[in-house]
């Protein structure tokens, strides 16, 4: 028998797949399990520290979004280079999900049916079947099959084999399942309407049957203590699995031998203790603070990592050394201080370039238009990224919810929780405006509908929410995404290549935009994108030509912004671009903060 298998790289996983997941294979769909279950014998101490990401930063502020659990590292998925494995070898298997398939019967002349498990049960094989596309799912982040026997019966304890499948047209109403015991039947358009109760159950979640082979089936587990209501779907809606990643730039004080070394987990735990002894380290004499933390370091850390620290405390004594790695962790870090951060790290400008971050002198650019003051833009040649994949949520009925429940990705090992992740290395431009200043929006009528509705009633809380809401930071997330629309126009990048950061300073007054590439084999990788510094005055004023003038006007231009709804005027015309380029999923975008009325 031929083994199935599918490739996707690391930052398929943790952007658009990972755990909780459907994916469609060339034998049907199969959802992807949690880490501890899809890695099987992989799932080791010894190889996910082989992968690890040290980035202590990110770790301290995911454990302190998780409630403090335990210690939070960071792994990129195993592959089959790194693990010495042919290229078509299984590393993460897959679970059979849904399981309950339509048998079309043209070889065993019989009428298309709806069966569950893996033969049809009148012709005996399943060369003529395929998954039914519907699932059904809570807020809470549950999934399961649809329970047909309630879909079609309701209360009765009728419970047939299998039942008619039978579809004259494309509509939902075409749709009709039909008991063939009793007759009873319904259409897919009703059975969308059903409430179902929640099951409780987490697929990816569960244990491989002892007696299958990859892809494997489950024993479903429903423990059914949710009380959200199970909504039907579609398996290949987009909304069924929602990836929650954070992402933070490699930034150059960070960049260094010592740092590195202090964010390795060994070295970390080791000086986690010491570091925070109720002592005044910064006033100790260096040979004596020297002596204390190698009596406690030796033997604990490689001789390397020991040596690099000595060398760093040498050189720039105890208060400089305690300094960096308070700086480094942060226990009460915020996810808007770290944003703060970056954004200061890429104003102080072109310096001495790092491994892996390099940015050249700015280009000014005065757009034809005075409602875009002057521009700074910055040629980052070099950047690197670290994006975790924190959960998952599914957005099911989502207009009835506070917040949809998010699911952790995270494994537990070996007494801490791992996420996956992947580093991202590539170039980008970084823009922000000369003076240091963005411009006054006061007098835009659409600044005070900003002002007003700050809270809508179809948001949800993210870790932006502090300052999504800000009518500067609606006029830079705009201005971004019309950026990304010229770029691609002018150059032929692929809009889905380039991702953005917005930036705003802590007190408001001051913003930048960094669009950027780090995806190995697509567009702008390897000096495309800051090329396009040289020619950018042409891409700024066609960014304001396509704010000023949208194809869908004027319905678009007459949308404002209101307590129902996220966004002012902005359209798939205009302004939305891929949900993977945009870092708040094409949310508080308008043109009027830009254009005005």
């Amino acid at each position: 028998m031929e083994r199935e298998f599918q490739h996707i790289s690391r930052s398929q996983f943790v952007l658009t797949y990972g755990p909780g997941s459907i994916i469609e294979t060339k034998n049907g769909p199969r959802i992807i399990p949690a880490m501890n279950r899809g890695l099987a014998e992989y799932f080791s101490k010894d190889i996910f520290e082989r992968f690890e990401i040290a980035e202590i930063r990110l770790s301290k502020y995911i454990q302190k979004q998780s409630g403090n659990q335990p210690r939070i590292r960071i792994v990129a998925l195993p592959t089959n280079a790194g693990l010495e494995k042919p290229g078509n070898y299984r590393i993460y298997s897959t679970f059979v999900f849904p399981v309950w398939k339509v048998c079309y019967g043209r070889k065993g002349e019989h009428k298309p049916i709806l069966y569950n498990g893996p033969k049809c049960p009148l012709c005996k094989t399943n060369v003529e079947s395929s998954a039914t596309r519907f699932v059904v799912s809570c807020s809470a982040g549950h999934l399961d099959e649809v329970n047909w026997q309630y879909a079609v019966h309701g209360k009765d304890n009728c419970k047939p084999p299998f039942y008619f499948w039978k579809s004259s047209g494309s509509s939902l109403s075409d749709i009709v399942i039909e008991c063939p015991h009793c007759g009873s039947k319904s259409n897919m358009k009703e059975i969308y309407k059903i409430n179902f109760f929640c099951t409780g159950r987490t697929p990816e979640k569960e244990t491989p049957s002892p007696s299958s082979f990859p892809p494997y089936y489950t024993k479903p587990q429903r423990p059914q203590k949710c009380e959200k209501k199970m909504k039907i779907t579609q398996r290949q809606s987009t909304s069924l699995h929602v990836s929650e990643t954070m992402t933070l730039l490699t930034i150059p004080e960070y960049d260094n031998n010592i740092s590195r070394i202090l964010q390795r987990n060994d070295v970390s735990v080791a000086l986690d203790t010491i570091m925070n002894a109720p002592m005044d380290f910064k006033n100790m004499d260096k040979e004596v603070f020297i002596k204390w933390i190698s009596s406690s370091l030796m033997n604990r850390i490689p001789e390397d990592s020991f040596q690099i620290i000595i060398d760093e405390i040498n050189k720039g004594g105890v208060s400089d050394f305690c300094d960096i790695y308070h700086r480094l962790h942060v226990e009460d870090q915020s996810f808007m201080g770290l944003m703060y951060e970056e954004f200061e790290s890429l104003l102080s400008g072109a310096g001495n370039p790092t491994d892996n971050f390099s940015m050249s002198n700015p280009k000014t650019i005065i757009p034809d238009s005075d409602i875009i003051p002057k521009l700074l833009v910055h040629p980052v040649n070099k950047i690197r990224t670290i994006t975790v994949q924190t959960g998952y949520i599914r957005l099911v009925n989502f207009s009835d919810e506070e917040n949809p429940g998010k699911i952790s990705s995270g494994a537990y090992l070996d007494g801490s929780i791992w996420f996956p992740g992947y580093e991202g290395f590539g170039e980008g431009i970084f823009i922000t405006f000369d003076g240091g200043m963005l411009p006054d929006l006061s007098s835009k009528a659409a600044y005070g509908d900003w002002n007003l509705f700050r809270k809508s009633d179809m948001e949800y809380e993210t870790d932006w929410s502090e300052v999504t809401q800000k009518p500067e930071f609606v006029w830079l997330h705009t201005l971004s995404h019309a950026v990304i629309r010229s770029l691609s126009a002018h150059t032929g990048y692929s809009a889905v290549s380039l991702r953005e950061r917005v930036y705003i300073s802590r007190d408001g007054r001051n913003g930048g935009i960094l669009i950027y590439n780090t995806s190995p084999g697509e567009d702008s990788g390897m000096g495309g994108l800051v090329g396009t510094v040289e020619y950018f005055q042409d891409i700024i004023n066609t960014a304001i030509n396509n704010l000023r003038i949208c194809s869908n006007d004027p319905l678009c231009n007459d949308v404002n912004k209101s307590s129902e709804s996220i966004n002012g005027a902005a359209c798939y015309s205009c302004l939305l671009i891929s949900e993977t380029s945009c870092e708040h999923r094409n949310l508080w975008l308008d043109r009027h903060l830009v254009i005005g009325e």
